[in-house]
């Protein structure tokens, strides 16, 4: 008020003064922007990542920055980091062996008549209470997803036909042999003529069992895609649909479940099988 008295409006804007330095400047900054592209377990420590606490305790005992876990917050907030859930990769694959499988099965599929289906086939695992998804809620008033006595679940085999866009999807316990060759045996009664069956490299596909199963009919001719390339098979498309539009359902019974399953594929078109899996053409 005094200065507002002596010099009028300019009297009121804060005046320039030193104040304590800020403890993380830029060369702190730096520091822990490295650190987030290590793995804290190559730094000894016990977890394979960075949180705020284990950063200022890195900060204290390299650099003698004694900081607490909230001020590493603020600087990460400052520089653009957030606190999310990362994207999972498979280990690499060799890039040579990947091309020759993908060049072979293309050239299969290329040379097919019109009389064979071409198929791909893939599994994938339902439970009755699947991974938590996000939801709609009041802010504040986070739901509650009641938790069922038994996490039990089932496998799904399925299959897309490339050409006409048809889906067989059938369910059993988990994937193995002989339910493999169960369901094999239940594709060729849904198709006629030649099938060229396009798979991965589960061992459930490639075990003595099925592999002398396959010897036996002369109607199946396999292909096996690259071993970790779930973008190569048109399946995982159609499977990451359905657990987005059936399965992140929590309050069902694995009856109810299987059932729902079903008939998400029995109202699935064959156009929209193919342009879920991105194959449909105009």
């Amino acid at each position: 008020m005094d200065r507002f008295d002596e010099e009028g409006p300019s009297g009121l804007y804060d005046r320039d003064r030193e104040g304590r330095p800020p403890k993380i400047d830029e060369e702190v900054e730096q520091e822990i922007e490295r650190l987030l592209e290590e793995n804290p377990a190559e730094k000894g420590e016990n977890a394979t990542r960075w949180t705020t606490g284990r950063i200022a305790e890195h900060l204290d005992r390299e650099l003698d920055v004694d900081v607490h876990p909230e001020t590493v917050r603020d600087a990460l907030d400052r520089l653009e980091y957030s606190w999310t859930r990362p994207r999972r990769e498979l280990p690499p694959t060799d890039p040579e062996a990947y091309r020759k499988r993908l060049s072979a099965i293309v050239e299969a599929v290329a040379e097919a008549d019109k009389e064979t289906s071409v198929l791909v086939e893939d599994e994938t695992i339902l439970k009755r209470f699947p991974p938590l998804r996000r939801m709609w809620q009041p802010v504040g008033d986070q739901r509650a997803a009641r938790v069922p006595e038994e996490n039990n679940d089932f496998t799904l085999y399925g299959t897309l036909d490339l050409t006409s866009g048809h889906t067989y999807v059938e369910a059993f316990e988990k994937g193995r042999s002989d339910y493999t060759i169960e369901y094999l045996e239940s594709l060729l009664e849904e198709t006629a003529g030649k099938v060229l069956l396009i798979w991965d490299q589960a061992t459930w596909h490639t075990s003595g069992q099925v592999s002398e199963w396959l010897d036996g009919t002369d109607r199946i001719e396999t292909y096996l895609l690259p071993v970790r390339s779930p973008e190569a098979n048109p399946m995982e498309d159609l499977w990451r649909e359905l657990k987005e539009q059936v399965a992140a359902c929590l309050e069902r019974s694995l009856d109810a479940l299987l059932e729902s399953c079903r008939e998400y594929f029995e109202a699935l078109s064959p156009e929209q099988s193919l342009r879920t899996a991105g194959l449909y053409l105009n």
